[in-house]
């Protein structure tokens, strides 16, 4: 476990800046552990954003202060209560009280490794021109060892994989988060990267899912996370990383060690996880596609390979009740719905139907 206080001193005038944004929700437990590794890194943030929907945020905001009294005479610390009880309302609002070059949000349950923001800052140094809107992390396999140097980079293939582990590598690519959010637009450029870019460590990847991704902040004025997804917001993360795409390049660090405590205690249950998911892609769709028909069908296909392969995999899981292939079969049926239907106020209509399902938990 790295110490409470880094053996390192914070940014040089001449370099870029990072904010660590972080959003919680009654687990202090995590967010202290999150804390000490974000101020035990090898490039120190200029500052930390909290964003806490806690009843007893101030209590956690003492607690987070006494933790790391040397830490805080280094990093600036922003603690505050949570406008609205949201994570995509959370982020946005971390964001916009930051102050840095670059974002780094993550959620309370990542612990970095000691060297994971130079990695990163890294790969924004070598791009002068600002080429690059996102830098990704890369998730590792636990339990987190700090001493031990981070295996993020990709696996090398067997010489002669098994029939087997090409089958296995087929499947997590079908089910990979690219795989499952379907784009409004054009495709993400995954071209070669600038060669300093390149040599930072970064390699070209696609929608970057929650928790582990940063962000040049300037552009948050033109891209924010979307509102209306107001609870339980799955695709929350790759519809801003495929809309950051429209303004650069989309980069994965793997140098770049993230390691998720798992701390999620959600009882959301499959069913109800997976159809919020697609409901979720097909309200997104509904917003931001310039062209609905080619979405519908785009959509509609999607939902439907998915659904076949949960029908496979569901019961391979002992999952007798095909959870997730139904949800997918019920986001297939309802694709007309949510792009055509003739709303009067589609945003408030969808936010309505999130409060009633949360209601009826």
């Amino acid at each position: 476990m790295p110490s409470d206080i880094p053996a390192t001193t914070n940014k040089a005038a001449d370099r870029l800046s990072w904010s660590l944004c972080i959003c919680t929700y009654n687990r202090p437990q995590f967010l202290v552990e999150t804390l000490r590794h974000a101020l035990a890194q090898t490039w120190l943030p200029d500052e930390v954003v909290v964003v806490d929907a806690s009843d007893n945020w101030q209590d956690n905001k003492t607690q987070m202060q006494d933790a790391f009294p040397d830490g805080w005479a280094q990093v600036r610390l922003i603690y505050v209560a949570a406008d609205v009880r949201s994570l995509t309302y959370q982020r946005n609002q971390a964001v916009r009280l930051a102050t840095s070059d670059i974002v780094c949000s993550l959620d309370d349950d990542i612990y970095l490794y000691p060297d994971a923001a130079a990695v990163i800052m890294g790969i924004y140094a070598a791009d002068p021109n600002e080429a690059v809107a996102m830098v990704a992390g890369q998730f590792t396999d636990g339990p987190y060892d700090a001493a031990t140097p981070a295996e993020v980079a990709a696996e090398t293939p067997q010489s002669a994989p098994s029939l087997k582990q090409r089958l296995r590598w087929w499947l997590e690519g079908q089910l990979a988060i690219d795989a499952h959010f379907v784009p409004y637009g054009p495709p993400i450029d995954r071209s070669p990267l600038p060669a300093p870019v390149a040599a930072a460590g970064g390699s070209p990847g696609g929608v970057i899912n929650g928790g582990r991704m940063t962000l040049r902040r300037k552009h948050t004025d033109q891209v924010q996370w979307s509102e209306m997804l107001r609870y339980y917001p799955p695709h929350d993360d790759t519809d801003v990383s495929y809309r950051m795409s429209r303004l650069g390049r989309l980069v994965h660090a793997n140098g770049a060690g993230f390691f998720h405590a798992d701390g999620n205690d959600r009882k959301t249950g499959r069913f109800r996880a997976n159809v919020i998911r697609v409901q979720n892609l097909m309200a997104l769709h509904r917003v931001h596609s310039d062209t609905k028909g080619r979405s519908a069908l785009r959509l509609i296909g999607s939902y439907l390979k998915f659904a076949g392969l949960y029908c496979l995999i569901d019961p391979a899981q002992k999952r007798l009740t095909f959870p997730v292939a139904r949800a997918y079969l019920q986001g297939a049926v309802q694709v007309p719905f949510f792009l055509f239907w003739p709303f009067r106020d589609f945003k408030g209509w969808y936010t309505a139907l999130q409060e009633k399902k949360r209601n009826k938990r």
